[in-house]
């Protein structure tokens, strides 16, 4: 029986949309999110962007109006277009996100006329993604920003064909990891005869993401979900097609198939490159798996990460007895489910599933497993959980935040590169530990 405390405890992260809009805006450079709220509404949980980024500050890519009472009862609106107008002369953004707090979004009758003055007064792309209160997940405040930008789009043509562009990519840093994924990720799309377009997000500025309009195929990540019903509707011609994360072996290959199947590629071709991967990766994987049997993880990451992470770990032999989906409103055991289906995932694979968990909750989940299963090697999942369990348990950092491990060299955690590397931090993880 759940802990009738533990809804009141603290989660490796609890933010709501508000964060992940900022977590978007800090992969697109030249972007600011104006935050229209009321005064002493800043950002405290930026704090935790701050230390899982080493390469790039964020805090100059956010502004806040400071609405006072008197504005909050007869309009803000004003005030919105004042300031804006001023910040857009001393920064020359490419692209301003408004976004207002619980109390301005109360009475804000006026914001929406305002933003489309904006529109209308500067030369930059002026997008509304409200977020008050707590609600929504980083995952949902991140996806709003992708759907923002695609009605941004124009809707006609049919893209090229043989170009594919991404859409849902988790661009929380920019550090290494992600350009190495890029790399590997454009490697394989080559492979199977298609060039890698545009991707949502990069890092890259709004004159790199618009190229998105040249692809014929648009590859939907499962963070890009959020998105999905903008980008059908801007589509045109192209084609729009959901695709697994590729992580592991068989998000790798469900990835591939599923992307050359929605950009008409032969199956043919598909597999052969499929084939030629497996037998070079499949050996190196094996070497680590074979010191990894019998091991025992815990996962604890958003639901499809989480999912394709203990898909993974299953095909290397690793038992995974427990998995907490900490996407927090959008913890989705269904989800998961749907992902092991999709991958295939081994028989032996029927984790205890904890929803939402708070961390001390979590970790109290974690010793009742050892008391009745024995130990526990190794968990996978974000830096809070490495803090209680560093005299305990292994923690290998993956996804958001990542504030103890880095990446100065580039190091892949997707496709069939990105596989071994994992192997490999697996290994090294369970080695250190004994």
């Amino acid at each position: 029986m759940r802990d009738p405390i533990e809804p009141f405890e603290l989660r490796d992260v609890d933010s709501g949309d508000l964060f992940g809009v900022f977590l978007a805006v800090h992969a697109i450079p030249g972007a600011v999110m104006l935050l229209h709220t009321t005064v002493g509404c800043k950002f405290k949980t930026q704090l935790q962007l701050v230390s899982h980024d080493w390469f790039q500050e964020s805090h100059n890519q956010r502004l806040w109006t400071g609405v006072d009472d008197i504005r909050l009862i007869q309009g803000s609106g004003e005030r919105l277009l004042q300031f804006a107008t001023t910040w857009y002369e001393r920064r020359r953004p490419e692209v301003f996100v408004v976004s207002t707090n619980a109390a301005v979004d109360l009475s804000a009758f006026d914001v929406e006329q305002a933003v489309r003055e904006l529109r209308n007064r500067l030369p930059c792309h002026v997008l509304l993604v409200r977020a008050p209160g707590t609600i929504g997940s980083v995952a949902r405040g991140y996806g709003r920003v992708l759907a923002a930008l695609a009605e941004t789009l124009p809707i006609d043509g049919n893209g090229d064909p043989e170009e594919a562009a991404l859409v849902g990519y988790v661009f929380d840093r920019y550090e290494m990891e992600h350009p190495a994924n890029f790399a590997e990720l454009r490697r394989l799309l080559r492979a199977i005869g298609l060039r890698m377009g545009a991707t949502w997000l990069s890092g890259e500025g709004m004159g790199v993401l618009q190229g998105i309009a040249r692809a014929g195929t648009w590859l939907v990540l499962p963070e890009g979900r959020f998105a999905r019903a903008a980008l059908d509707r801007r589509a045109g011609g192209r084609k729009v097609a959901d695709v697994s994360l590729p992580l592991g072996f068989a998000g790798t290959m469900a990835f591939l198939r599923e992307a050359g199947q929605a950009a008409g590629v032969p199956p043919e071709r598909v597999e052969a490159c499929i084939e030629r991967e497996l037998q070079r990766a499949a050996p190196l994987a094996a070497q680590g798996a074979r010191r990894l049997a019998d091991r025992r993880a815990g996962v604890f990451l958003p639901t499809r990460l989480a999912a394709a992470v203990a898909v993974w770990l299953a095909e290397l032999g690793i038992q995974v007895p427990l998995v907490g989906l900490t996407d927090g409103e959008d913890a989705d055991p269904e989800a998961f489910q749907a992902v092991l289906d999709r991958l295939e995932a081994p028989g032996t694979l029927r984790p205890e599933l904890l929803v939402a968990p708070s961390r001390d909750g979590g970790i109290r989940a974690l010793e009742r497993e050892m008391s009745r299963g024995g130990p526990v090697h190794l968990v996978v999942g974000t830096s809070p959980w490495a803090g209680p369990l560093r005299h305990k348990i292994p923690v290998v950092e993956l996804g958001y935040p990542s504030t103890r491990q880095h990446w100065i060299y580039p190091v892949p955690f997707l496709g069939f590169n990105g596989a071994v590397a994992l192997v490999q931090r697996f290994v090294d993880a369970c080695s250190l530990h004994g």
